[in-house]
């Protein structure tokens, strides 16, 4: 994998406690690991956001389709229901 440098700049409270925390051979690796999360976090937000929208989108269509089958779904269900040896 080819590795990229960059210049970020921070403040103290945040870059003093992590670098006592991390390493300075693991800190690249950490980071990675960090910005991989919150991108992964970030996408799946989106396709959750996403997902709801479509739903609301189709909830006229899908109570259009239920209202047209739904009388079919009930004679199937009396006739399930429907004693055997009287048929």
């Amino acid at each position: 994998m080819a590795l990229a440098k960059r210049t970020y700049t921070l403040p103290p409270e945040t870059l003093v406690p992590f670098e006592r925390a991390v390493p300075a051979g693991r800190r690249s690796s950490v980071v990675t690991a960090l910005i991989r999360a919150w991108l992964e976090q970030r996408e799946r937000e989106t396709l959750r956001e996403e997902i709801i929208l479509g739903c609301r989108e189709m909830a006229a269509e899908y109570r259009r389709l239920e209202e047209e089958f739904h009388p079919l779904e009930e004679e199937v269900e009396r006739e399930l229901s429907v004693d055997p040896s009287s048929r």
